[in-house]
């Protein structure tokens, strides 16, 4: 029975292993605007790719935040909830570009909202298109836009 109990917890632990992603700065700017490309979703409610995205986009190792997603009405929106921050300070952090970088990437996504305590932020698609000067949604819909925003970022 023990040699059973070793035999689950290795398998647990190799799967576990084979399962995590390399940091979102770790990646070259082209792997990272690929795989987001190729993760992309039209829906909120797409609960796997939306972590993955999540994880991609840059918030931080995982974790590091818990996801909660709006969805019963519209605006459907992702909130990202820190415990603590492990880098630097909350006002020191950029949460605008995996934030634009989740809208761009989940379709139906319409608000972003970063929280930890004392602290908050929010990113709705409209802001992300003005500051862009395109709509956000182009990111999801035209690869080389979103390997050019990458590279941006990565740079």
């Amino acid at each position: 029975m023990r040699s059973r109990a070793i035999a689950a917890a290795l398998l647990g632990a190799i799967a576990l292993a084979g399962c995590s992603t390399p940091a979102a700065g770790s990646a070259a700017a082209p792997d990272r605007a690929e795989t987001l490309w190729k993760q992309r979703t039209d829906f909120v409610g797409d609960n796997s790719r939306v972590i993955w995205l999540t994880r991609a986009a840059g918030f931080g190792p995982d974790g590091s935040y818990t996801l909660s997603l709006q969805t019963a009405a519209k605006p459907y929106a992702v909130t990202i909830t820190f415990d603590k921050l492990t880098d630097k300070p909350f006002d020191q952090t950029d949460f605008t570009s995996p934030s634009t970088l989740l809208l761009g990437t989940i379709g139906n996504l319409g608000a972003v909202h970063v929280e930890a305590p004392g602290h908050s932020f929010d990113l709705t698609a409209a802001q992300a298109t003005k500051q862009l000067g395109y709509d956000v949604k182009t990111l999801g819909r035209d690869e080389q836009k979103l390997a050019a925003y990458v590279h941006i970022l990565d740079d």
